[in-house]
């Protein structure tokens, strides 16, 4: 990789060379992003200059850390209404103990994939699965919400009835990677789309229904949803099942990035507040939604030009600030937003560049992982990509710029996943934490996984370890565990509550024994009363009869 000041000798040389032409007057613009835009255009832009605007302190990062840790206290607290950071209640009560048994379903929404899952467990034997991938259409991402479920429930009927499960009534656990109001561990009113889903009719309504309504409609098979999750509430479950019970923070950085971690339930105010079942659990895995964090303008000092540039052109702009700062879904277009202003100023590809580059959303966020996955010295992968954008007599220093731009947008995207999750874990403060991590970002850069280790060390207190696990699959695997824990603690409740029963019967056999002993001992005392009386009374009417015959 080339170095920075190889690159700063490398672009100075490139502008000594570039004469500077007259820019013609334009009309002042009339909304402040077509300002911004103006901006970009007019000033010097140069690869030290994207640079600076991308690294962050740690300084800095700490102070989100901060602002991040506040909002969490907020949101457990009061919700939404005082915090960017939900921290809603999943009602899922503990984590795996493998005591687990039976066949469970998983149905697992996130992003533009569907994921149906049977899982068989039995204790002590390792874990059989079955599923089915299909990505969701576009006509049903974007349409109406009733077309989205009744999407979602042909899926699982016809797996089910593929495998001859129809009439099972199998318990299912439905993986909902989108933001929720969660008030019971089957109860969940949809606060808002995220990654690009715009289904009409969806927010505000309950999720559990809509699904449960869509299997009605298709009408043929019969299920038993006994759980709604957020994917990172899944992985953090998944990834406590390989490890023996034990899992700290589950962590998504895919499409979107999001966090689940084990809260005490006095803490859960809000929450369990709004809970529409009783909750007599002492702790609960915690849906974050970290994503949010930024959406009240209390992360600023973190976002760049090119970050507000994409926000302002997003489905939803002002909202999942964070989301779009660290995870996949605009990480690709900040690149080419990048690309493009440095073409525009000669610093790249002679300033010629291509439309594709031009236009937006053309450059995806797995050209990022593309490009740094090249051989030094080779760049197939670059190469390929720029004949796909349509990019011709790009030089040798063009393909290491390129790279490099790469490096430093996503190096940013680790350093703030780190500070997010160092953040959690000085909450959590637990000897050997374990870190599970799922999504397609974290999993296919080939760097990401290091660099965000490396910051986390840098952050987190003094005194404290960690170590961060990937886990596969973990968002479907989840699902069906959830079912099968929810499962597992129906059966120990009845248990608890026939032992209970038992007791009781038990306890109120001793009391009435108790009381016919006493009964029977006041009768036997009664007895000996009446006896010792009916004597006395004899011995006093003797008496009196002897006494009387020595009288006559």
């Amino acid at each position: 990789m080339l170095g920075i000041i190889e690159l700063g000798i490398q672009y100075r040389t490139w502008r000594s060379k570039a004469a500077k032409g007259k820019k013609s007057p334009r009309s002042a613009p009339s909304t402040p992003l077509a300002k911004m835009a103006k901006q970009l255009n007019e000033e010097s832009i140069s690869l030290e200059s994207v640079m600076a605007e991308f690294k962050l302190s740690n300084t800095t990062l700490r102070r989100m850390m901060s602002h991040m840790s506040d909002n969490m206290d907020r949101g457990l607290e009061s919700g939404l209404e005082r915090s960017t950071i939900a921290m809603l209640p999943s009602f899922v009560p503990e984590l795996p103990n493998g005591k687990e048994r039976g066949k469970f379903v998983a149905m697992d929404l996130g992003g533009t994939n569907l994921r149906v899952m049977l899982m068989e467990l039995e204790p002590g034997e390792p874990m059989r699965t079955k599923q089915f991938n299909t990505r969701m259409p576009n006509a049903a991402m974007h349409g109406t919400g009733e077309k989205l479920f009744d999407y979602i429930a042909k899926a699982l009927c016809d797996f089910l009835i593929e495998r001859e499960l129809a009439e099972e009534c199998l318990p299912v656990g439905f993986t909902f990677s989108y933001p929720c109001d969660q008030t019971g561990l089957r109860s969940a009113t949809l606060l808002r789309w995220t990654k690009g889903v715009t289904a009409t009719g969806c927010v505000g309504e309950d999720v559990v229904q809509l699904l449960e309504d869509a299997i009605k409609r298709d009408g043929r098979v019969k299920v038993n949803i006994v759980a709604l999750i957020n994917d990172t509430v899944g992985t953090m479950v998944a990834a406590a099942y390989e490890a023996g019970g034990h899992c700290d923070i589950g962590v998504i950085i895919g499409t979107g990035t999001n966090a689940s971690y084990m809260e005490s339930s006095k803490k859960i105010v809000h929450g369990l507040a709004n809970a529409t079942e009783e909750y007599n659990h002492k702790t609960m895995i915690i849906d974050t939604e970290w994503g949010g964090f930024g959406d009240n303008g209390e992360a600023d000092y973190i976002f760049t030009r090119y970050d507000k540039i994409v926000d302002s052109k997003s489905d939803h702009p002002g909202v999942n600030s964070l989301d779009k700062l660290i995870a996949g879904m605009c990480m690709g277009e900040l690149v080419r937003l990048v690309l493009e202003r440095l073409c525009e100023n000669k610093v790249l590809f002679n300033g010629i560049g291509s439309k594709m580059l031009r236009t937006r959303n053309t450059f995806p966020t797995k050209y990022i992982s593309e490009i740094l996955h090249d051989d030094c010295g080779v760049y197939s992968n670059t190469r390929q990509i720029m004949d796909e954008l349509g990019i011709e007599g790009a030089t040798f220093s063009d393909m290491l710029l390129l790279r490099e731009v790469c490096v430093v947008v996503s190096r940013r995207s680790a350093n703030l996943a780190a500070a997010a999750i160092a953040c959690v874990l000085n909450r959590v403060r637990r000897p050997n934490m374990l870190v599970a991590i799922d999504g397609s970002t974290y999993k296919y850069h080939p760097f990401f996984n290091h660099w965000v280790c490396e910051k986390i060390r840098e952050l987190l207190d003094p005194g404290l370890d960690f170590k961060i696990v990937q886990t596969g699959d973990g968002s479907g695997r989840g699902a069906a565990l959830i079912a099968a824990i929810v499962s597992r603690v129906k059966r120990e409740e009845e248990k608890r509550l026939r032992d209970l029963e038992i007791q009781r019967q038990k306890a109120a056999e001793a009391e009435e024994k108790r009381l016919l002993e006493i009964e029977a001992e006041k009768e036997e005392a009664e007895e000996r009363a009446r006896k010792i009386s009916e004597m006395m009374r004899y011995q006093i009417e003797r008496g009196a009869e002897e006494s009387h015959q020595r009288f006559e």
